[in-house]
């Protein structure tokens, strides 16, 4: 028994000598919030953690409220890295999300007009998002700004208000546009998708977005995503009617990738009927027919029904839109035509009624199309004139089409016209 008595003595020592060293050390709420509030940050970041080291006080909200802010000021101290500062700041968040848990209706931080989070908001994304951006530490810089939207996304569910009563838009979307642009510098295209995807649901329709609907149709294009690369493209053409090139251009690729010829002019012939007032797809056409019906395979073949659709589908093209391009393809076209027409007429010299009646048949065909080539040569001329900053490829176009015009009033034995192309032939070499 005496024993006993004595192993409780030296507990009952003990216990008040843990008792003596809690009061010591253990670190008050009014301490904490006086080196906060002074800024004096390596004393507030001590002084909270004491505080918070004690069981009881982790179950109170206001000591949650106070390492949100001591660790948003010690997340800017100059002798950081990003990462460590990056650490700090969540945490801090951490901190504030666990307040508004514990206390919903958040009175200190609404008191102090939600500071801290706003101060975090602009730390992630205008300090460490672009520095390290700027850096070209482009994965640190996602990170960052994805903070950021989070922060912003909490202040915005809470309805909380900044200073003047300041309060955030439903969606950030320069920031958005930020984090996709930072995802996808970092080589990571598949998470940028998630960013720009927020604007596109979004219907945005301001000029600066236009990148992330371009963004999404390559992506599914590559990806060979075909439903949702048609409901991307519907959508620029829709919001961006300007761009409609562009959308024509990639619609054209996703629908002839790996696609030869012959075949590939079907999927022309289907892309025109979906959007008929379209210059750029019949233009594309009759360049892909043109260079199939004069490439080394088709040199011994029946090309007829091509040179047909070749026709037809510039007429089509300069009918929506007389550019100098489709102009001097068909000025072009109809000319050396005429000279292979004439060819073939010139090697009929059987005696019979019907190589006669062919033969004069070419030469009608090859006559007529000299002179329907005139009116789209004078068209490249006409438009090269209206140009004060024509491209070499105009220029070039247009010199030719004015060759082909000299060489047209040869054959028509009309002097006067030949003198006058061949001025101007002259004064551009």
């Amino acid at each position: 028994m005496p024993k006993i008595k004595i192993e409780m003595k030296k507990l009952s020592f003990f216990a008040a000598i843990m008792l003596f060293v809690n009061i010591a050390f253990a670190q008050s709420l009014d301490d904490v919030k006086k080196y906060v509030l002074l800024n004096q940050t390596k004393p507030a970041k001590e002084a909270v953690d004491k505080y918070m080291a004690v069981p009881k006080n982790a179950l109170k909200p206001d000591g949650w409220y106070y390492k949100g802010y001591a660790y948003d000021l010690t997340s800017k101290d100059s002798g950081l890295t990003i990462e460590q500062a990056i650490a700090f700041k969540g945490e801090s968040f951490d901190a504030i999300k666990k307040y508004f848990e514990l206390d919903a209706k958040g009175p200190l931080s609404v008191e102090q007009n939600n500071s801290v989070l706003f101060d975090l908001y602009v730390g992630y994304s205008s300090d460490l998002g672009v520095k390290a951006y700027t850096k070209k530490d482009y994965a640190t810089a996602h990170e960052c700004f994805k903070k950021a939207l989070e922060v912003h996304d909490f202040v915005y569910s809470k309805n909380l208000a900044g200073a003047n009563n300041y309060k955030f838009a439903a969606m950030d979307t320069t920031l958005i546009l930020y984090s996709a642009i930072s995802a996808n510098d970092a080589k990571n295209k598949d998470e940028a998708v998630v960013y720009y995807r927020k604007l596109t649901d979004a219907n945005i329709a301001d000029t600066q977005y236009v990148d992330a609907y371009q963004y999404l149709a390559d992506y599914y294009k590559t990806k060979k995503d075909d439903a949702n690369f048609a409901g991307i493209i519907e959508k620029g053409r829709k919001l961006y009617p300007k761009n409609n090139d562009y959308w024509t251009a990639l619609e054209i690729e996703q629908a002839t990738d790996g696609v030869e010829k012959p075949q590939i002019f079907d999927k022309y012939d289907a892309l025109i009927a979906k959007h008929p007032d379209n210059y750029v797809l019949p233009f594309n056409y009759s360049v892909e027919l043109y260079k199939y019906i004069y490439s080394d395979e088709m040199k011994n073949a029946n090309t007829t029904a091509y040179k047909e659709k070749l026709t037809k589908s510039l007429s089509q093209a300069i009918t929506i839109k007389s550019t100098p391009e489709a102009n001097f393809l068909m000025a072009n076209y109809l000319y050396n035509n005429s000279i292979d027409v004439s060819e073939e007429a010139r090697k009929l010299k059987g005696p019979k009624p019907a190589d006669l009646k062919t033969k004069k048949d070419l030469e009608a065909l090859s006559s007529k199309q000299v002179t329907d080539a005139i009116p789209y040569a004078e068209k490249v001329v006409s438009l090269f004139g209206e140009n004060p900053k024509p491209k070499s490829s105009e220029k070039m176009n247009y010199k030719q089409s004015l060759v082909i015009l000299k060489n047209i009033y040869e054959v028509k034995k009309d002097p006067a016209k030949v003198a006058v192309y061949d001025k101007k032939i002259k004064e551009i070499e």
